[in-house]
């Protein structure tokens, strides 16, 4: 296959050349040679080595125990007159071993000496290294390396490097040292010796060392050295090494992670084969080998096999599926990759959605009904118009009626803007139809209403005007601050959204309630409490004048059955998605708009209808039901108000108006010019007991 002769010639050439005419390897290929490596026979050496670049520098604490190692060695050469032959072979076993009982990752080390003919042996490199049993005990056994295989071969990397490198700039340092005679100390005596840094030494690529530890290792190798006999110049003597075992190094091949501090072997980072739709997760343990990794749905995305137990694909059958087939990456788009989510899941298991979707019907409905209710509005309002002259119209103050026409329009248009699926823009726009209506809608009532209770308000003997242009004048700044009020709500309100859960876990936006909508809201309900209040002080009030009635059923009907809506909205139908609210906003309309506009409008247009007159006031019963006089004729008493104008005698006898009756007393009206409009005096003729 392409990829295993491709990994063999790499083998060859590093087999014919030595390490620094060997052309980089990539990671990837790195890991590949690691995976050959391992199933193939391999002969006595390190020339199988990964010609990559790494960082070591991770391990330099524990290349100082080969640094410390080298310059003792370099101190008793020179101590003895450069003979090599001083170091005993008890020396040197003493010295790697002692290197390795550390605990730590050391797992073998070596002193390699230059061939001497003082040396017993052509060549000699005691070695110790960490041998695990069956048992998972760890002893340290020591051997001569040289007898495996020859380190003085260019291939051998850890020792043939430092060999012929250059050492002119090694530092030669001359310390002074007092020895003991008896009970005394000698003179001083100087003693010259080569001192080698860490910088000094090497670090190897990592290599398998066939026929030492049989393992992937890498290697710190530190030179030591004689004088010559001018002492102005070093001699290569050897090296002192320390092996760190690859073997229980996990490889880290997923990319690198934000913020951390790396390591040694994070060249090996990005090399996974995990596909688009996952993402890579390091398995640990695995240790000095490829596929260490496994591949689990990244967010949004599912595993296809929804009954697996295990929901990830392993790392390591992906590298050797690569191999196998002698692939570069993953070409098939369907192998070793996960399904797409439903849209607007961030996590899913299945292809189930996460979405709540509206109920088209529904809506439909509902706006069908709405355009219904808005045009019943329009066609109220032309009718009013067209009936502004008729007296019991005019005394109902046309302009206060069209006023709530329009309001109770603008309330119904707040179900055009949550048709669509909420977004910023709309939830910034849905605040000005409902409260701005509203604000129209019953502020119009409260007014008419605050006119009737000025003009009958128990004892006060004194004429009051109040038109409509007076009223109006009074209108406008409430208008004002209520649209002064929703335009600082758009301005400081930026997270108009929210996405909230159905029980059923599906995921829907709606625009976001907060303190700027709730004050809104005890705005308004303090605004019907206060309707309610007028509405007590004119109940005794002659019925020709009144309205209290009806506006008080009204504002009624706006506390109990809106509250109660809102109530549900906020507390059951969050929780059970758009279209429950879209209904219950719409009942919530037609509380408000429809059944106001009812209360108000229908026993105008059926007295207009049926052609009722209005009763006269010396006739009229209060609103306690109180007579003041016997009726003569038949007639319907109607709920109006005050009649613009001062020419309807027939509604308003001798332009007076009445104190409610209290126990022995009369009152008696007084005639006021008719050409004031909303005029009404009022004296107390006498008090007679009967």
């Amino acid at each position: 296959m392409a990829r295993v002769r491709y990994l063999e010639f790499l083998l060859i050439i590093m087999e014919l050349y030595p390490p620094v005419h060997t052309v980089q390897m990539t990671a990837r290929e790195a890991l590949e040679y690691v995976a050959y490596v391992e199933t193939h026979d391999c002969n006595g050496g390190t020339g199988n080595s990964l010609q990559l670049q790494f960082d070591p520098t991770t391990w330099n604490s524990y290349a100082l125990a080969a640094v410390r190692t080298a310059n003792f060695l370099s101190k008793m050469i020179t101590y003895n007159n450069n003979n090599v032959s001083s170091l005993s072979e008890q020396v040197l076993y003493s010295l790697v071993t002692n290197n390795v009982h550390l605990k730590s990752v050391i797992f073998g080390s070596a002193i390699a000496l230059e061939p001497d003919p003082s040396l017993p042996y052509p060549l000699m490199c005691p070695y110790a290294y960490k041998e695990t049993d069956n048992s998972s005990t760890v002893s340290v056994h020591a051997k001569d390396l040289s007898v495996s295989y020859n380190y003085t071969d260019p291939q051998t990397e850890w020792y043939h490097t430092l060999r012929f490198q250059n050492y002119t700039h090694l530092s030669i340092v001359t310390d002074q040292i007092q020895l003991r005679t008896g009970n005394s100390l000698d003179p001083a005596s100087d003693v010259t010796q080569p001192v080698a840094f860490l910088e000094d030494g090497r670090w190897t690529n990592p290599y398998y060392d066939c026929g030492g530890g049989d393992i992937w290792m890498v290697t710190y190798s530190s030179p030591f050295f004689g004088l010559s006999p001018d002492h102005k110049s070093v001699i290569f003597r050897g090296v002192a090494t320390i092996d760190i075992e690859l073997t229980n190094i996990d490889v880290n091949q997923c990319d690198p992670d934000l913020g951390s501090s790396g390591g040694a072997l994070d060249v090996f980072r990005g090399t996974h084969s995990c596909q688009p739709t996952t993402v890579c997760v390091f398995t640990p343990g695995k240790g000095f080998t490829r596929g260490a990794y496994f591949c689990e749905c990244a967010p949004g995305y599912f595993f296809p096999d929804t009954h697996a137990s295990n929901k990830y694909y392993n790392g390591s059958e992906i590298e050797e599926y690569i191999t196998r087939n002698n692939l570069t990456y993953i070409t098939s788009y369907n192998r070793y990759r996960c399904n797409q989510c439903a849209p607007g899941c961030v996590t899913c298991t299945t292809a189930a959605p996460c979405l709540f979707t509206r109920n088209l019907y529904i809506k439909a409905v509902v706006l069908v009904l709405t355009i219904i209710t808005i045009v019943v509005i329009f066609i109220v309002s032309v009718v009013i118009f067209h009936l502004r002259e008729s007296k019991i119209i005019k005394s109902g103050s046309p302009i206060f009626l069209l006023l709530m026409c329009a309001g109770s329009a603008l309330m119904c248009l707040q179900l055009f803007v949550m048709f669509p699926d909420a977004d910023d823009r709309l939830c910034m726009v849905m605040p000005w139809p409902y409260h701005l209506g509203f604000v129209l809608l019953y502020g119009s009532l409260l007014l008419k209403t605050w006119r009737i209770s000025v003009i009958f308000r128990q004892g006060q003997i004194k004429r009051i005007q109040l038109p409509d242009k007076t009223l109006i004048r009074r209108f406008v700044p409430i208008i004002a601050i209520t649209v002064a009020y929703l335009v600082a709500w758009s301005s400081a309100n930026r997270n108009t959204t929210q996405t909230r859960e159905t029980n059923d876990g599906l995921k829907f936006t709606m625009c976001t309630e907060n303190w700027w909508s709730y004050s809104a809201y005890g705005i308004e309900v303090l605004m019907l409490l206060f309707g309610v209040y007028l509405c007590f002080t004119v109940r005794k009030a002659p019925a020709s004048f009144n309205e209290s009635k009806h506006i008080t059923w009204s504002i009624y009907n706006a506390i109990i059955l809106s509250t109660f809506i809102l109530i549900i909205v906020q507390f059951v139908a969050e929780t059970s998605g758009p279209d429950l609210m879209y209904i219950l906003y719409f009942l919530n309309c037609q509380v408000v708009v429809t059944i106001t506009m009812v209360l108000i409008l229908a026993p105008k247009f059926y007295a207009v209808h049926m052609k009722l007159e209005v009763r006269r006031r010396d006739s009229l019963p209060t609103i306690s039901g109180m007579m003041t006089q016997h009726i003569k004729r038949p007639c319907r008493s109607v709920g109006v108000q005050t009649t613009p104008t001062g020419e309807d005698n027939d509604i308003i006898s001798n332009n007076a108006t009445w104190l409610p009756f209290r126990k022995r007393s009369k009152v008696r009206p007084i005639e006021a010019p008719s050409s004031n409009k909303y005029e009404a005096t009022m004296t107390i003729d006498s008090i007679k007991s009967t």
